[in-house]
C-alpha cells in the first residue's frame, strides 16, 4: 500500500512540475515612435534570454510561448532609445503590452572619430565626412574602399583594372605629389597601417572583411589631419570595425552570396575573316603565313568567373563586457584565365569595463590569410595574335602541343601562357592593437584621463612563379624554363601615449585638451630566389631538377617614426567652436639636419543659427555652421636611406664576363645628403547648411593646398656615382577646388513604410605644377606607352597640371580624319612631319617650317576636373531598391592599343610571322606609327552604374530576427564617348589592362 501511495505521489509531482514547465502564454502590441508611427523590423526581446521577434510591417509583433510569470521585454529600434517593461504572463492568455521609442539623443548628435579622440559632428571645425553601414555599397566587395566609392565628396575611389582583388586608387581633393605617394593614409581601430602591398597582395586592404567594418570616417582637410604630421598631406581614412556592446544581447548573424561575372565589350581588332581580307589587299606576298583557324584570341582567355563569400559573426555582451568574433571566406574569380583570390580572415573584438568604469580596455585582433593566383599578363598577346592560327598544333611538343611561332620577339599563344605559367601567392597578415583609458578623476584632476594604444601590423608572404621549359625555352628567350620564389616579411610597431583633459568649467565656457606622444617602427625583409635553365619540369616550383644558373637576394628595410603632438578645442556657448593641433615628427628616411618637422593647424567654426538674430531663420533653417582652417601636413612616402650613400647588386642577367666566367657586381646609387619632407599647406572655407528639419543637409567647401619641396626622381649626370638619377626635393604644385555635398529624405512615411533616401556629391578640382628646379624648361617626361623604346607621352610642366599629355597637333583633312602619313600634303617635294603634324613653334618659340619635339604641345590631363556620385536608398514595407551612380568629367585617355596596333606596317613589321591590327587603321589609314599624334587622345569622361541592388526583408518570427534576400548588379553600365573597351584607366593610358567585368549576385543576410 505505502508503495502504491509513493508512486502516486512521485507521478503526481512529476505531473505537476511539468504542468508548470509547460504554463506558457503569449505576449503581442505594438512598438511606435513618438509620433505615434509604426516602426517597421523593432527588435523585442525577453530580457536575461536570446528568445525575441521584431514587428511586421504595421508595428506589430507577437512573442509566443512565453513562460508564467514576470518578466522583463526590451524593445529597441536603431536610432531610438531601447525601453524596458515589465509584464505578467499567465498560463494560455494573450497579453498586451505596447512600446513607444522616443529618438536617441546620443545619435541625433552624432559622434565621428578623428585622430586620437571623437567629437559630435555638430563640434566639429574641420572636413570631416563619416559614412556608416547602412550607407555603404553593396555588391561582391572585395577590398573595404569600394564600400564608399562614390559616397564622399572629392574622394575618388577608382579600381586600375577588372583584376580580382586588384588596388585601388583613391584620391582625396586630388594629389599633392608627383613622386611620393597621393594614396591616403590609412587607420584601422587606432592603428595607422601601412599601405603597400608585398607579396601577392593586390591590394594592401584586402586583408579586412568588408563584413567587419562598422563606419569610414574620411579626413579631408589640414585641420583634421595635421593630427597625423608627415603622413597626412593626402588626407586620411580612418576605418572604424564593429564591436560588441555592454549587455547587449547575444546575436548570431551571416551574410552570403554568390556572383557570376561576364567581360563587358570586345577589343577593336579584327576577326579571322576580316584579316584574311586585310593580308589579302595589303600583304599578298605574306597570304603562306595565314592558317585555317577561327580563333577569338580573346574569347579564348576569358570565362564566366564565379565567386562566393560567406560572413558570420557572433555578438554579445554582459554587464561591463562586450565581444564580437567573426569569420569570413571570400573566393572570386576572374574573367581571365587563371586569375582568381581568396581571403579566409577571422577578426576578434573584447571590450570591458573595470573598477567601477575607471578602467577602460578595448581589444582588437584581426587575421587574414590570402591566396591569389595571377593572369601572366597574356592580354596583350590576345590583341596581337593572329587570329587565323590555332589555338593548340600536336605535332608541336617542344611548346607542349600549343601553337607558336617560336621566332624572338613574336607574341606569345594566350591559351598556351595562361596554362603553362604558374604564378600565385599567398599571404598572411594580422593586425591588431590593445587600448587601455584610466580616468584620474579623483586622484590627478577631474577630467583627466590617460589613454595608451599598443599595435602591431605583421604579414608573411610567398610568391612563387614557374615558367616551364615548354613555353620559356629558345629562341623566344635566352633561358629555358624559370623559377623564382620570394617570401616578403613586413613588422609594423606602434606604441601611442596620451592624456585627455576635459575639465567642467560651467557658463558657457568648456575646453578639451590631448597632448601625448606616438612611436611607429617598420620593417621590411623580401629574401628571393630565382633558378632558370632548368633541366626538366616536375613539380613545378618545388622541382628537384637542377638549374644551370641561379641568384639570391635579399633586401632589408627599417625605418622609424616618432612623433609628440597636442590638441586643444575651445567651445564658446555652442556658437564659436576653435581646434589648434601641433605635431612635431621625426623620420629616420631624412637626414638628420632634416630628420624633424613641425606640422601645425587651427581651424574656427561659427554656429550662426545660435545667434539671438538667427531666431527668424530658425523656421526655414535646421543648420547653418561657418568653418575656416588651415594647416601644414607632410608626406614621407618615399623609399628609405635616399640621404645616405648605398650600393646596389646588380642584376643576375646584367653582370660582367670575364673570360668563361660572369661576374656579379657592385655599384654606389645616388643620394641627397639634404634631403627633407614634402610640407603641403591648406586652406579650408566650408558652410555646413540644413533646411526642413533636416530632411535636407549639404555642405559647400573651397580649399587650396600648396605643396613645396616636391620629392622627385631626376636625372642627373652619372659621375663617380655611376648613376644617373636621384631623388631630391625638386619644386611646387597646387591643388585647388570646390565640393558640394546634399543628402535629402525625399520621403519619410513610417506609417506606410516607406522612405526615399537620396544623396549627391561633386567636387571639381585643378592641379598645377608650379616650379621644377634643375628641370629643362620643357619639363619631365613621363608616361612609357607601348611601342618603340621608351617612348612617353606626358610631361610634368610647369604652368600646366600634373602628368598632362604632350603630343603632336594631328593635322586633320576636309573630311574631318587624320591626314594619312607617307603622303607629301605640304607639296613641298619633302614627307616629313610637316605633312601630317601642325607646326606650333621653334627655337625662337615661333613656327620655323619644322615639326619636332618642340612642336608637341601640353594637350588635356589624366585626372578629371569633376568627379560626382549620386546615391539612391529606397523602401517600401520589405522591399528595398538602391544604387551608386559615378561619374567622372574632364579626364582624358590615350589609347594606347589603337596607337600600337593601328597602322598597316605593323601587320608584317616581323617577316617571320603577321600581327593583328587596331580598326582604328580604317580610320587613320596610317602606314606608320604614329605614338605621338593627338588623334589617340580622347575624352573619357564617363558616367558609371556601380551598383544596383533590389532585396526582400522577410517579417521576423520565433525562428530569426532579420532574413533578407537580394540581388545586386555591378557595373550595370557605362556612359561615354571613349571608343577603348573601359574610360576609367590608371594613369590615363590604356594599354592592355585587365579586362573589367560586369558582375551579377544573389545573396541573402540572417539574424538569429
Amino acid at each position: 500500500m505505502k508503495k502504491h501511495l509513493r508512486c502516486a505521489i512521485a507521478l503526481w509531482a512529476m505531473l505537476f512540475i511539468a504542468a508548470q514547465a509547460f504554463a506558457q502564454g503569449t505576449v503581442q502590441g505594438t512598438v511606435t515612435d513618438d509620433k505615434g508611427e509604426p516602426l517597421i523590423g523593432a527588435t523585442i526581446i525577453l530580457a536575461g534570454t536570446s528568445k525575441g521577434t521584431a514587428t511586421d510591417f504595421d508595428g506589430n509583433y507577437i512573442l509566443e510561448n512565453v513562460s508564467a510569470g514576470e518578466h522583463q521585454l526590451r524593445a529597441s529600434y536603431t536610432g531610438f532609445s531601447d525601453v524596458m517593461k515589465t509584464v505578467n504572463v499567465a498560463n494560455g492568455q494573450f497579453v498586451t503590452l505596447n512600446f513607444q521609442l522616443g529618438e536617441d539623443i546620443e545619435i541625433l548628435e552624432e559622434v565621428v572619430v578623428i585622430g586620437y579622440g571623437s567629437v559630435k559632428k555638430e563640434d566639429a571645425t574641420g572636413v570631416v565626412t563619416a559614412v556608416s553601414e547602412k550607407n555603404f555599397n553593396r555588391g561582391a566587395i572585395v577590398s573595404p574602399d569600394q564600400l564608399i566609392a562614390g559616397k564622399v565628396a572629392g574622394v575618388q575611389i577608382s579600381s586600375n583594372n577588372g583584376e580580382p582583388g586588384g588596388k585601388a586608387k583613391v584620391r582625396i581633393r586630388g594629389g599633392t605629389s608627383i613622386n611620393a605617394s597621393n594614396e591616403p593614409l590609412y587607420v584601422i581601430d587606432g592603428m595607422p597601417i601601412d599601405n603597400e602591398s608585398i607579396g601577392s597582395g593586390r591590394n594592401p586592404l584586402n586583408f579586412l572583411n568588408p563584413s567587419d567594418i562598422e563606419t569610414f570616417t574620411v579626413l579631408k582637410d589640414a585641420s583634421a589631419t595635421a593630427i597625423y604630421g608627415s603622413r597626412g598631406a593626402n588626407g586620411v581614412i580612418i576605418i572604424t570595425t564593429k564591436k560588441g556592446k555592454a549587455g547587449g544581447r547575444t546575436q548570431l548573424t551571416y551574410d552570403g552570396y554568390f556572383t557570376s561575372s561576364d567581360v563587358v565589350g570586345d577589343p577593336a581588332i579584327f576577326d579571322a575573316e576580316s584579316f584574311r581580307n586585310v593580308v589579302t589587299y595589303k600583304a599578298p606576298e605574306r597570304i603562306n603565313q595565314l592558317g585555317s583557324a577561327n580563333t577569338n584570341w580573346y574569347d579564348e582567355m576569358l570565362h564566366t568567373a564565379t565567386g562566393q563569400n560567406h560572413a558570420l559573426s557572433l555578438t554579445g555582451g554582459a554587464e561591463n563586457i562586450g565581444y564580437r568574433v567573426s569569420m569570413g571566406y571570400q573566393k572570386l574569380e576572374g574573367i581571365v584565365d587563371p586569375s582568381e583570390t581568396e581571403r579566409t580572415s577571422i577578426a576578434l573584438n573584447y571590450n570591458h569595463n573595470l573598477f567601477d568604469g575607471r578602467l577602460k580596455l578595448n581589444t582588437n585582433i584581426k587575421g587574414s590569410f590570402t591566396k591569389d593566383r595571377f593572369d601572366p599578363g597574356q592580354v596583350g598577346s590576345a590583341w596581337s595574335f593572329n587570329p587565323t592560327q590555332p589555338v593548340y598544333d600536336p605535332s608541336n611538343e617542344a611548346f607542349a602541343g600549343f601553337f607558336e611561332y617560336g621566332v624572338a620577339l613574336s607574341p606569345r599563344n594566350p591559351v598556351s601562357a595562361a596554362q603553362q605559367i604558374d604564378n600565385k601567392g599567398q599571404n598572411f597578415r594580422s593586425i591588431g592593437n590593445m587600448e587601455l583609458e584610466y580616468d584620474l578623476s579623483g586622484i590627478l584632476l577631474n577630467g583627466l584621463s590617460v589613454k595608451t594604444n599598443l599595435g602591431y601590423d605583421i604579414t608573411n608572404g610567398q610568391v612563387r612563379r614557374f615558367n616551364p621549359t615548354t613555353y620559356l625555352r629558345p629562341p623566344v628567350s635566352d633561358r629555358t624554363g624559370e623559377i623564382y620564389i620570394e617570401n616578403p616579411y613586413r613588422m609594423n610597431k606602434l606604441l601611442d601615449a596620451y592624456l585627455v583633459y576635459k575639465p567642467t568649467l560651467g557658463g558657457n565656457h568648456s575646453f578639451d585638451f590631448t597632448a601625448g606622444y606616438s612611436y611607429q617602427d617598420f620593417t621590411e625583409e623580401y629574401p628571393s630566389f630565382t633558378a632558370f635553365d632548368l633541366d626538366g619540369d616536375a613539380f613545378g616550383t618545388n622541382s628537384t631538377s637542377p638549374a644551370t644558373e641561379f641568384s639570391t637576394y635579399n633586401t632589408f628595410i627599417q625605418n622609424r617614426l616618432i612623433s609628440f603632438f597636442g590638441r586643444a578645442n575651445y567651445n564658446f556657448a555652442g556658437k564659436y567652436l576653435l581646434t589648434a593641433t601641433l605635431r612635431r615628427d621625426g623620420s629616420t628616411r631624412f637626414g638628420p639636419d632634416n630628420r624633424w618637422g613641425w606640422f601645425p593647424s587651427a581651424a574656427f567654426a561659427w554656429r550662426i543659427l545660435e545667434e539671438d538674430f538667427a531666431d527668424g531663420l530658425s523656421g526655414v533653417l535646421s543648420d547653418l555652421k561657418l568653418r575656416l582652417g588651415y594647416g601644414i601636413t607632410g608626406n614621407q612616402d618615399i623609399q628609405d636611406f635616399g640621404y645616405l650613400p648605398t650600393y646596389r647588386f646588380s642584376d643576375f642577367r646584367a653582370r660582367y664576363q670575364f673570360g668563361d666566367s660572369f661576374v656579379t657586381t657592385v655599384r654606389p646609387d645616388a643620394y641627397d645628403a639634404n634631403l627633407k619632407w614634402e610640407e603641403t599647406s591648406s586652406y579650408n572655407a566650408g558652410l555646413d547648411f540644413g533646411f526642413a528639419n533636416g530632411r535636407l543637409l549639404g555642405s559647400l567647401e573651397y580649399y587650396y593646398k600648396r605643396t613645396k619641396d616636391l620629392l622627385f626622381i631626376v636625372n642627373v649626370p652619372a659621375g663617380t656615382n655611376l648613376s644617373d638619377r636621384v631623388l631630391t626635393n625638386i619644386g611646387e604644385v597646387e591643388n585647388q577646388g570646390i565640393e558640394l555635398t546634399l543628402d535629402a529624405v525625399v520621403i519619410d512615411n513610417r506609417a506606410k513604410g516607406l522612405n526615399w533616401n537620396l544623396g549627391f556629391n561633386i567636387a571639381r578640382n585643378r592641379n598645377e605644377v608650379l616650379e621644377i628646379d634643375r628641370i629643362s624648361e620643357q619639363g619631365v617626361l613621363t608616361g612609357t606607352i607601348e611601342g618603340g623604346v621608351g617612348n612617353q607621352v606626358q610631361i610634368h610642366q610647369v604652368g600646366s597640371p600634373v602628368s598632362s599629355f604632350y603630343l603632336y597637333q594631328q593635322k586633320l583633312g576636309s573630311n574631318g580624319l587624320p591626314l594619312p602619313d607617307g603622303v607629301d600634303h605640304n607639296e613641298d617635294g619633302v614627307i616629313n612631319l610637316a605633312d601630317i603634324y601642325e607646326d606650333l613653334s621653334g627655337p625662337d618659340g615661333v613656327p620655323d617650317g619644322i615639326v619636332n619635339d618642340l612642336d608637341k604641345r601640353v594637350i588635356e590631363q589624366p585626372a578629371p576636373t569633376t568627379i560626382l556620385g549620386l546615391t539612391s536608398s529606397f523602401n517600401y514595407k520589405g522591399f528595398d531598391f538602391s544604387f551608386t551612380l559615378r561619374g567622372n568629367l574632364g579626364n582624358y585617355v590615350y589609347n594606347n592599343n589603337a596607337s600600337a596596333r593601328g597602322w598597316w606596317n605593323n601587320l608584317t613589321v616581323n617577316p617571320n610571322f603577321l600581327n593583328n591590327l587596331h580598326t582604328s587603321v580604317l580610320e587613320t589609314n596610317f602606314t606608320s606609327s604614329q605614338f605621338f599624334s593627338d588623334y589617340y587622345l580622347e575624352d573619357a569622361s564617363f558616367l558609371r552604374m556601380d551598383n544596383v541592388t533590389l532585396g526582400y526583408t522577410i517579417n521576423p518570427n520565433a525562428v530569426f530576427s532579420s532574413l533578407r534576400v537580394y540581388a545586386t548588379a555591378q557595373n550595370l553600365f557605362v556612359l561615354t564617348e571613349y571608343s577603348g573597351m573601359d574610360p576609367e584607366v590608371e594613369n590615363g593610358i590604356d594599354r592592355n589592362p585587365f579586362p573589367r567585368a560586369r558582375t551579377f549576385i544573389v545573396g541573402l543576410s540572417l539574424g538569429l
